[in-house]
């Protein structure tokens, strides 16, 4: 490439949780010079309505004339900005990461649909010289739903838009703040069936431990992980419990199992401190998801990195990324399954096996996919062939 060290500028409308993680990490892993402007995370709407007239008004006042790279995230409305932009800065090519999109998130129980903001990813996908899905189940499920959504239009409906899409647009994973495995790393023994000296205890210490690691909103059904425990307590059975990730107002979703578990529960909120987060992860046996909405699952992807079993709906991602590659039983369909399946991995062997699960994971840890996102970014920065880049992504 004629410029290893492309200058990158980075912008995020909503700069918290997975998008700061992964704004955080391609800036300290990448081989580019990455600059960012960002915008707190906070009053979603509004910054996709509003954040690009705010970042083109930054950039046509700041120093940004040498940029070879414009990087955003769905939250910002990829046509605005560059219509909004002064020449040369229009003519900077656009590569759009896609972490999640409006056509297909579930609402709110206090929301009603609003196609201003699944019509900006459609238009956004459209202006961006080049998209990337975080995974490849996002992306089949993003354009399979627009051609639903366009033929809403009473007329003048735009033709052939997910094919146009498609053919720009590639899939590349979230990294994760994980340190690699050894190049020598063995499958971690769950229990079961297997020969013992194949790895670790099953469980780690005395009893097993459940993790939950995301955020305590509704589209993470916080609820339905609360009445699964409360029923397994019912049952009489022995288990920890570790409730991590950012409450966001919503600790009364767990109060009653806080009260519950007493000394059973081992940890409690977000952990600011990686350290102690890690720590936790490392102790935990079962990482649970019951999530209505995952396109790619940053919480559930370090949790197996750090060797716990994964206990998964079948409705979301998580089958796409983990179903082919352990024979393990990992998923779910109802509340019924999530219970039955946690009580066999507490109480039996039906689920025990060696587990390779961790080793597909660390594929995804900064150190080994940052070269695949330098390798994107020397295409999208140098090259006119938008096809190319997809090319990059998906090999």
């Amino acid at each position: 490439m004629p410029d290893n060290n492309l200058k990158v500028l980075f912008l995020e409308p909503f700069d918290t949780g997975s998008h700061r993680a992964f704004r955080e990490g391609l800036e300290a892993w990448s081989r580019h010079r990455i600059s960012c402007l960002t915008l707190p995370g906070r009053f979603w709407k509004w910054r996709m309505r509003g954040a690009a007239a705010w970042f083109a008004d930054k950039i046509n006042g700041g120093d940004f004339g040498h940029t070879d790279v414009l990087l955003v995230t769905g939250f910002l409305n990829v046509a605005d900005l560059r219509g909004l932009l002064r020449p040369p800065l229009d003519r900077v090519p656009i590569l759009l990461y896609m972490h999640e999109n409006q056509l297909t998130y579930p609402l709110s129980p206090h929301e009603e649909f609003d196609f201003h903001f699944g019509f900006t990813n459609i238009i956004s996908a459209l202006a961006a010289d080049q998209v990337v899905f975080n995974s490849h189940y996002h992306r089949d499920l993003f354009l399979e739903a627009i051609p639903g959504f366009l033929n809403k239009m009473p007329e003048s409906v735009p033709r052939g838009v997910p094919g146009r899409i498609a053919e720009r647009s590639g899939v590349l994973a979230v990294g994760l703040e994980r340190p690699p495995l050894p190049d020598d790393a063995y499958a971690l023994f769950r229990g079961g069936l297997c020969d013992a000296s194949a790895g670790p205890p099953w469980p780690r210490a005395g009893r097993h431990r459940i993790l939950w690691n995301h955020r305590w909103e509704f589209d993470k059904r916080p609820g339905d992980f609360a009445a699964a425990v409360a029923t397994l307590l019912d049952r009489g059975l022995d288990f920890e419990v570790a409730l991590l990730g950012d409450p966001a107002g919503n600790e009364e979703v767990f109060e009653p199992l806080r009260r519950r578990l007493g000394n059973r529960l081992t940890a409690w909120g977000f952990l600011p401190d990686r350290s102690q987060y890690a720590a936790h992860l490392a102790a935990s046996d079962i990482v649970v998801s019951c999530a209505d909405q995952e396109y790619f699952g940053i919480a559930v992807a370090e949790a197996v990195h750090a060797g716990c079993y994964p206990v998964l709906p079948r409705r979301q991602v998580y089958p796409s990324l983990y179903g082919s590659a352990c024979s393990g039983r990992h998923f779910y369909g109802d509340q019924d399954e999530f219970v039955a399946l946690l009580a066999s991995l507490l109480t039996t062997d039906d689920c025990g096996h060696v587990c390779s699960l961790d080793g597909e994971v660390d594929s995804c840890c900064w150190s080994r996919i940052a070269p695949k996102y330098d390798r994107l970014l020397d295409v999208v920065g140098c090259s006119p062939n938008r096809s190319a880049a997809g090319e990059v992504v998906d090999g």
